[in-house]
C-alpha cells in the first residue's frame, strides 16, 4: 500500500443521521485527499452513505450497545477492527461520537495507531468525562462547554463547520412575506430540546390577539422514542386551539430548504453541546433565538446574527419574538452579519484544515517520542 498518505479510520455506530453524523459527512468530504486515505467504519445500511462525496473505502460492522453486548461480543468486535486497522496499516482512529470511543479506547493497547475522540455530547457519566478520555491521544471537543466537562489536558476545541455548497441557493423570501411571521425548530423530538417551552412562548402571542405567524416543528422521534412527550404538544397545541399556528412537520431530508422558508428559527435546549441546527440557519441567513445554556451561546457570541434569552425564560423568549414581530430589530442586517460570520469561521473547509492540523502535530509528536 502507497504510504505517502496517512489512513484514517473514522468510527462511528449510527445507522441514521443524526447532528454528529452530518458533521462526520461534512469532515469527510472535507479532508484533503491528497494526504489522507479515508475509511469509514460504520452499519453497512447507513442511510448517509450517499452523502459522502470523496473517495473512501467503507467497513461495514455494527457496534452494538455497550449495556447489552459488554463481553465475548464486544470483544470479537473490537478484534474485528484491530484486525481491519493492522491489514490496512491505519495510522489514526478518529471515534465519533459516544459509542464509537468504547470500541476504539483498547487499540490503545492493540495497535500502534495515534487515537482521536471526536466528543460531540454532554453528560454528568465519571466514565466519559474522566476515564475514556484517558485512552485517546487527543479528544477533540466541539464547545467550551463540552470541553470543560471532561477531564484532561489533551483536548482541543474545534467548532462544527458547515458545507458551504449547501448555500447555493440563497434565501428567496422576504422578511414577513405575506405579513405572516414564520418560525422553526429542527432537531429530533426529544424533551431537552424543549420544545414544549417555545409553544409556550409561541401561546403569548395568541393570548395577545396575534394570529398571523407560524411556528414548525421539524423532527421526529425515531432516534430518541420519545412518543410520549410529542403526543402531550400536540395535545397541548389542540388545547390552545393553534393546530392551524403550530405545524409538527416530521422528519425532512432538506431542513435547510425549510429553513430559508423561516423568518426565525429558535433553538431553546437545555445544554445543547453545539447546536449545528444554528449555523445551518445562519448559512441561509435565517436569524436565530437561543437559550443562554450549553454550546449554542458560543455560536451567536462569535458569529451574531441572533439573539441569547434566558435559559428556560419563556416569557423573554416571547418579548425577543415580539421585537422581530414588530420589526424592532433590523433582521436584514441579522441576516447578513450571521452569514457572514458562519462563511468565515464556520467554513467546513476550515473547519478539516483545523482537524488535519491536530493529526499532524500529533503524528510528529509521537514520532519524537519514538526517536527518543
Amino acid at each position: 500500500m502507497d504510504k505517502k498518505k496517512m489512513n484514517v479510520l473514522f468510527i462511528t455506530h449510527a445507522d441514521k443521521k443524526g447532528g454528529a453524523e452530518q458533521s462526520l459527512i461534512h469532515l469527510i468530504n472535507y479532508l484533503d485527499t491528497s494526504q489522507y486515505r479515508i475509511f469509514l467504519l460504520s452499519p453497512g445500511n447507513a442511510e448517509y452513505l450517499n452523502e459522502i462525496r470523496t473517495e473512501y473505502e467503507h467497513f461495514p460492522l455494527r457496534l452494538n450497545s455497550i449495556k447489552k453486548k459488554l463481553g465475548f461480543g464486544y470483544l470479537e468486535t473490537v478484534f474485528r477492527i484491530r484486525a481491519f486497522v493492522n491489514k490496512n496499516q491505519i495510522d489514526i482512529i478518529h471515534a465519533n461520537g459516544w459509542r464509537a470511543p468504547w470500541y476504539a479506547a483498547p487499540l490503545k493497547f492493540l495497535t500502534h495507531c495515534t487515537l482521536v475522540w471526536h466528543h460531540r455530547d454532554y453528560t454528568h457519566l465519571r466514565m466519559f468525562n474522566k476515564v475514556l478520555p484517558r485512552f485517546f491521544d487527543q479528544v477533540i471537543c466541539i464547545s467550551h462547554f463540552v470541553a470543560n466537562s471532561i477531564q484532561g489536558s489533551n483536548k482541543t476545541i474545534i467548532y462544527n463547520g458547515v458545507d458551504p455548497e449547501l448555500a447555493l441557493t440563497m434565501k428567496s423570501r422576504s422578511f414577513m412575506e405575506d405579513d405572516t411571521l414564520v418560525m422553526g425548530t429542527f432537531g429530533r423530538i426529544v424533551e431537552w430540546k424543549r420544545y414544549h417551552l417555545v409553544i409556550e412562548a409561541v401561546k403569548k402571542l395568541a393570548d395577545n390577539n396575534i394570529y398571523n405567524w407560524k411556528l414548525l416543528i421539524v423532527g421526529d422521534t425515531s432516534v430518541d422514542g420519545s412518543e410520549d412527550y410529542y403526543n402531550a404538544m400536540v395535545q397541548k397545541v389542540s388545547e390552545y386551539g393553534l393546530e392551524h399556528n403550530v405545524i409538527f412537520y416530521g422528519y425532512s431530508t432538506k431542513p435547510l430548504d425549510l429553513m430559508k422558508e423561516c423568518d426565525l428559527t429558535i433553538n431553546f435546549s437545555l445544554n445543547e453541546p453545539f447546536g449545528r441546527v444554528i449555523i445551518e440557519s445562519l448559512l441561509v441567513q435565517t436569524p436565530v433565538i437561543v437559550s443562554d445554556s450549553g454550546g449554542a451561546p458560543e455560536i451567536i457570541h462569535q458569529a451574531g446574527g441572533g439573539f441569547i434569552v434566558k435559559d428556560g425564560d419563556v416569557d423573554e423568549l416571547y418579548q425577543t419574538i415580539q421585537r422581530v414581530y414588530y420589526k424592532a430589530v433590523d433582521h436584514q442586517e441579522l441576516s447578513n452579519q450571521g452569514y457572514t460570520s458562519v462563511m468565515k469561521d464556520f467554513n467546513m473547509s476550515t473547519i478539516a484544515r483545523k482537524v488535519e492540523h491536530t493529526y499532524k502535530w500529533l503524528l510528529e509528536k509521537k514520532l519524537k517520542s519514538e526517536v527518543l
